[in-house]
């Protein structure tokens, strides 16, 4: 019949987590999207008052809680170092709002949290070696802050 020919074929298995290079791709495409749809939102919008960071803040929830999702994960799997990596992206993550407060947004040191943020989840994508569903979550992560950096950096910028 043909079902028995499908079950002895020598088809590849896909594999169960990414390699490196593939995690970086990823994360660096959801990174991209991310600082596109910020800065095309920008220039939709123009130069805007305060509400827009009030339209942010959902934006910056899903990135908190895809954070805590991948350290929880790290966690659970008993790999140290990866939950080092992932307490150091919800840390830098959670850092932010504590800056927007302390420094306004044309100030440099603004703009150290979320730097810090973005290399943490470099770091975490190079050291993962769990499953494909935490390099989408980083994505997405990544994405999200991206938005809100590029939404926020080129309104700085129109001045």
């Amino acid at each position: 019949m043909a079902c028995d020919a499908s079950l002895s074929s020598d088809a590849a298995v896909a594999p169960v987590s990414f390699r490196r290079d593939e995690r970086f791709a990823v994360l660096f495409g959801g990174a991209a999207i991310g600082i596109a749809t910020g800065f095309g939102a920008a220039m939709a919008m123009g130069r805007t008052g305060m509400w827009p960071l009030l339209v942010a803040s959902p934006l910056f929830i899903i990135a908190a809680y895809l954070a805590v999702a991948t350290f929880r994960d790290a966690l659970d799997r008993r790999a140290i170092g990866c939950s080092l990596a992932a307490a150091m992206v919800t840390l830098s993550l959670l850092a932010w709002p504590a800056m927007a407060v302390i420094f306004p947004m044309s100030a440099p040191q603004f703009w150290i949290a979320p730097a810090a943020t973005m290399g943490s989840i470099v770091l975490l994508a190079s050291c993962w070696s769990g499953t494909q569903g935490a390099a989408y979550r980083l994505s997405g992560e990544a994405a999200s802050i991206c938005m809100i950096i590029g939404f926020l950096g080129l309104n700085q910028l129109m001045g």
